[in-house]
């Protein structure tokens, strides 16, 4: 008589075997399936190959198939230590779809089983696993549309929403970053989302299924799931890890300030975070310096928060809006009243003294040193040995320095107005030439726009035959420096050069958004990117050389027979070429520079109050004011309550976006004829400056048609590729290599994503503007201030950029 295997003996059991609810004896993952069956979910027959099994025997195999028929298969990993509630372990271990042969079938159980020990397991728990890994084997499910959800929102913690993923197709493409996905967002009856891949009815079945199999586990579940025909496939439930506290909004009362105030999009895309409350206040003193250097006929920029936003205005002089005034009486105030001629005498001096001319010079010789220096000082320091008090120290350095590459940064936007709008209006006046065409004469000379993407080539290569290196990209961040050291040391110092010189940058414009170097598995993904568009740095930068010296020649040839001409457009084209880099080089200097090292500083603040138990986590000291956070360090009052609150005023904010502008606009005149002649050239090259880079009009439209939106050419060339809508740096991780990057704006430290794709359209900015300017450096099409984009685009969009036309256009299939 034959007599059945003990437990702790069988190799292989059925998902619907008692047996199979032992995690021991067949991991976690099969473990959950096997409940979730017993409950009644719908799941793909499976069997599981037992952490008992010692060796993958043909009888195995007979076995196997013996339960699951002669279909494709799916084998996954079922992992003891996977899939709990502290640690998912996702994405470390093996895993083979479409599975047909016995050959195949058991190089794949293998293949499982051998990950257990695989050198990104032994990073993620830092030494070797002392769990058992079974091994699961489904029937593959013919998938029409598949995806994830989560039964809350991992990223803001509210337990009432749930957050749906979906691609066509099956879901390994969606878990392997390949495609990015369709994404809704449930609360009740209620679904936010764009997407039109799935049905409304097929998302409140998946949001129904995660409902319900939270309500098995009692507790937050990530589920894997999919759809063929009309039967909707459970595939995976694991626990959310690290799901944060849920935050109710709190409303924002609003006092209006009398004025007009614009929403600056350019520089404040998101709500305010308190900790960065000290900024605007720094960057108007600066501006306010800025105008009287050139004699500009405001007092410089004001700054308000109004509702959780960043709105400013010019200020005027005197302090007080007033009616537009006729031009008669304008050219009688200019020559009267006694605040105006100063200001108009310091005009004068700018133009005298070629103050731009001197101000280039000098961030070449003296301000670009200076920074430097800075912030190599900084950078030097070892935060977490310093005391209270001299942290408190380094943190006013880094606010010094802050302060400083501000005031650089805004003097050098004056020196920059006058040198370009010389160009411009030089060669439009000796040769009729558009802004467009003048700015070929400068093309290729923004290097620094082009360098970390240009020095990440260098990794692509070394990178290109080495797949664990590659691999990296799926591991959490802070795995990713030491798996590198222990599988590829060579790669792993190289990688470690190239943080070091271009990675501590701040991404955003603030401190609270991550620097480069706390996100290598974004950068290594970027390489993978780079292998796929086979971006050549030499081509593109020889290519720029030869149109640069072409438009530059052509125009040497129609004035040679002028010489005052000809020499005229000599000097602008000199001046030019040594000014235009300045644009986008100082920003990483006087501004993302400065700012990662200070909030490098805020951070271990944050860990010492987290220590001291002031706060909950060390983000959390985004949310108090500078010397708030400060002056908890000498504390021990909780400050959770406040962070909480603030929280809630920041997720009001998000959810209730301000207009574009409050108040009744009085434009700055166009016709500056009143003005004296010798007294013009600031404030001209000023006004066409800020729209020449922010493009406020053009920004302001909104459009309704989809499939033809139009803006400013900023970038000649035609792409047709998919959309991938990115609103900041959070979904840098969404671009796929060819995707058409469709942005509110970018700032320069966004020039390393530009090899991986294929277009940019932004919602602002004008030709002057940073996405303009790097995206003609990578000769990628472009249109800018289109105004919405981002609201009428959804991912997954097949479009047509025309960079010479300035319109975007849907693809139908």
């Amino acid at each position: 008589m034959d007599v059945a295997p003990t437990v702790a003996h069988r190799t292989v059991v059925s998902l619907s075997d008692e047996d199979a609810l032992d995690p021991t004896l067949v991991g976690s993952k099969a473990a959950n399936l096997a409940r979730l069956l017993s409950a009644g979910f719908t799941i793909p027959q499976g069997v599981v190959v037992t952490t008992a099994a010692l060796d993958i025997t043909e009888q195995l195999i007979d076995e196997i198939r013996a339960g699951l028929g002669d279909g494709p298969l799916a084998v996954r990993s079922s992992a003891t230590a996977e899939d709990l509630r502290d640690a998912s372990y996702a994405g470390l271990y093996e895993s083979s779809l479409g599975v047909e042969t016995r050959a195949g079938l058991t190089d794949a159980i293998n293949a499982c089983r051998a990950s257990l020990d695989s050198n990104r397991v032994h990073v993620y728990i830092h030494g070797a696993p002392d769990s058992g890994m079974a091994v699961l084997v489904q029937q593959m499910v013919d998938a029409d549309f598949a995806g994830v959800a989560f039964s809350a929102n991992p990223v803001t913690g509210i337990r009432t929403e749930v957050i749906i993923n979906a691609v066509e197709g099956l879901g390994d493409r969606l878990v392997s970053g390949e495609v990015t996905p369709g994404q809704w967002v449930v609360l009740g009856d209620k679904i936010e989302g764009a997407s039109k891949l799935l049905s409304r009815s097929q998302v409140m079945q998946v949001a129904s299924l995660a409902t319900r199999v939270e309500q098995v586990f009692d507790v937050p579940q990530d589920i894997e799931w999919a759809i063929e025909g009309d039967t909707l496939w459970l595939l995976q439930a694991r626990p959310i890890t690290s799901l944060p506290q849920s935050i109710e909004p709190v409303p924002i009362g609003i006092e209006l300030p009398p004025g007009y105030w614009e929403h600056d999009a350019s520089h404040a895309p998101r709500p305010n975070y308190p900790i960065e409350s000290f900024i605007p206040p720094m960057v108007a003193k600066a501006v306010k310096s800025w105008a009287n250097e050139f004699g500009y006929l405001f007092d410089g920029i004001e700054f308000r928060d109004i509702g959780g936003w960043t709105y400013q205005r010019l200020a005027p002089m005197g302090g007080k809006e007033g009616p537009e005034l006729p031009g008669w009486l304008m050219w009688v105030m200019v020559r009267t009243v006694p605040m105006i001629r100063r200001r108009l005498a310091m005009a004068r001096t700018a133009v005298e003294t070629d103050k731009a001319g001197q101000f280039i010079d000098r961030w070449y010789d003296t301000w670009l040193p200076e920074l430097q220096a800075g912030i190599d000082s900084l950078r030097r320091v070892d935060l977490t040995s310093l005391s209270d008090e001299a942290l408190v120290a380094h943190l006013d350095a880094a606010h010094r320095l802050c302060t400083r590459g501000i005031e650089i940064h805004t003097m050098l936007h004056g020196a920059l107005a006058i040198i370009l709008y010389e160009l411009v209006t030089t060669c439009k006046r000796l040769l009729d030439w558009d802004m467009g065409t003048t700015l070929e004469t400068v093309r290729g000379t923004s290097y620094k726009s082009t360098e970390p993407a240009r020095r990440l080539s260098e990794l692509t290569r070394l990178a290109g035959d080495r797949p664990e290196v590659l691999d990296s990209a799926r591991l959490p961040d802070v795995e990713v420096i030491a798996f590198l050291d222990e599988v590829d040391r060579e790669f792993a110092e190289e990688f470690q050069r190239y943080v070091d010189e271009f990675g501590h940058v701040a991404l955003g414009q603030g401190v609270v958004e991550p620097t480069y170097a706390e996100m290598p598995s974004f950068l290594i993904g970027t390489i993978r990117h780079q292998l796929e568009t086979r971006f050549d740095p030499t081509a593109t930068d020889d290519a720029n050389q030869a149109r640069r010296e072409q438009t530059i020649a052509a125009a040497r040839s129609r004035l040679t027979g002028t010489p005052a001409d000809l020499g005229q457009f000599d000097i602008v084209i000199e001046r030019g070429q040594k000014a235009y880099p300045v644009r986008e080089d100082n920003e990483f200097f006087t501004m993302s520079a400065p700012s990662a090292q200070f909030r490098y500083a805020i951070l271990e603040l944050g860990d010492r109050l987290t220590e001291r138990n002031v706060i909950g986590t060390r983000d959390d000291v985004m949310y108090l004011e500078l010397d708030e956070a400060v002056g908890a360090l000498s504390g021990t009052r909780s400050l959770s309550t406040e962070v909480v609150h603030r929280k809630g005023q920041r997720a009001w904010a998000a959810a209730n976006p301000g207009p574009p502008f409050y108040g009744k606009e009085t434009p700055p005149p166009t016709d500056l004829s009143f003005l004296p002649p010798d007294t013009r050239l600031p404030m001209e090259a000023m006004l066409w400056s800020l729209n020449s880079i922010m493009a406020v009009e053009a920004s302001k439209t909104t459009q309704d048609d989809a499939s033809a939106i139009t803006g400013t050419p900023a970038s000649a060339g035609t792409y047709t590729g998919p959309v991938r809508v990115v609103r900041d740096e959070s979904e840098f991780t969404k671009i796929q290599a060819g995707d058409v990057l469709v942005c509110p704006i970018t700032s320069p430290v966004w020039s390393v994503l530009f090899p991986s794709i294929g277009a940019l359209v932004t919602d602002t900015g004008g030709i002057l503007s940073h996405p303009a300017i790097i995206a003609r450096e990578y000769r990628l099409p472009a249109v800018v201030a289109t105004g919405n984009a981002t609201d009428l685009l959804e991912d997954g969009q097949i479009v047509t950029v025309n960079g010479d036309t300035g319109t975007v256009r849907t693809v139908t299939p």
